[in-house]
Formats: C-alpha cells, structure tokens, sequence
C-alpha cells in the first residue's frame, strides 16, 4: 500500500497527535514531526485535539467511530482550497495565514477522515510492543505490521530472544513465574 508523501505525511502527523493525546508520545518526539519542523511550530498547544483524535481512533464500534469521526471533521473551520505553494497542486484546509491550531487541527482531522473513506480504519492500530501503543498505520503490502517502528520491533524480538536464553539455562521445573 502507498500513499503519497502529503497524505502520508499528514497521517504520521494525526497518529502521533494521537500517540501524545494518550501519553505514549512525548511532547518532545511530537515536536519532531516534520510538518512542525518546515512550518516552525510549537506542539504544547496541541493537547486538546490529541486527545479528542485519541478518543475517536479508540472507539471499538465501527458506526460509533465515524459518527465520532465526522463530529470531530464538523467542528473544524474547515475551507478546502487547491494551492500549488511548493510546484504540486494539492489541498490545503485552511488558509496559510491562519492560526497555528486551525491550520494544524483542520489539516490533522481532514487527513484521517480521507485516509478512513479511501482505505478504512482496518490499519490504524496500536504498536503491540511491551510498553509502547503508539498509533501507526499499517502501509505493509500483506497488512501483518505489528509494531509502529523498526526500534520496538527490534526491541521485543531480543526481549524474547533473551527470555528464550533464560528459559534454556533453567532447570526444569524450576522456572519462576
């Protein structure tokens, strides 16, 4: 599965403004975003409609969800507008003047609700590495991915390597549990 940069760009963007709403991103690593970066903002502002992101990626109830889903786009001062800034025409959400949490939230919001309609909520999911549950998507071509990085990837295989080696090196009948 492949999205274009933009698109991709803006989704990495919602799931960690997600990620932080739930407290499994840090304000610091959400600050790294790359749309933060070129635009030179600031996230502390930002909790609020992380929080209100997390609380709709959360919902179990698929029909529940994009009631909630299109609650949260109906709140945004939405204006959709084609602009061509950087040489490639694409939409913007709202206008480039306007203030850093309308730019942003409209721009957060709209993305997650086109990237539900064009590919489904089926692979936004949580990383189930120990200690993470950061919000990814899924853009494997088989949709197996279970982890929202290489590092916790890499991190819960030598966890389990390790507890393999501690389990081999103790006598049977003798493990604790």
């Amino acid at each position: 599965m492949s999205f274009d940069d933009y698109d991709e760009n803006t989704l990495r963007l919602v799931l960690d403004l997600a990620s932080y709403g739930e407290g499994s991103l840090s304000l610091t690593v959400l600050e790294r975003d790359p749309i933060l970066v070129e635009h030179g903002y600031q996230g502390e502002d930002l909790k609020p409609l992380a929080i209100g992101i997390a609380t709709v990626l959360s919902e179990p109830d698929q029909d529940e969800f994009l009631d909630q889903l299109a609650g949260l786009l109906a709140e945004q001062p939405c204006k959709p507008y084609l602009t061509r800034h950087d040489g490639v025409p694409h939409l913007h959400y709202a206008r480039d003047d306007a203030p850093f949490g309308v730019w942003i939230a409209t721009m957060a919001v709209a993305g997650l609700v086109l990237h539900v309609c064009r590919h489904g909520r089926d692979r936004l999911r949580r990383c189930t590495a120990a200690g993470c549950g950061r919000w990814f998507a899924d853009t494997s071509r088989n949709s197996t991915r279970r982890y929202c990085s290489p590092a916790c990837a890499s991190r819960t295989t030598v966890a389990a390597h390790r507890a393999r080696l501690r389990y081999a090196a103790t006598p049977a009948g003798t493990i604790d549990r």
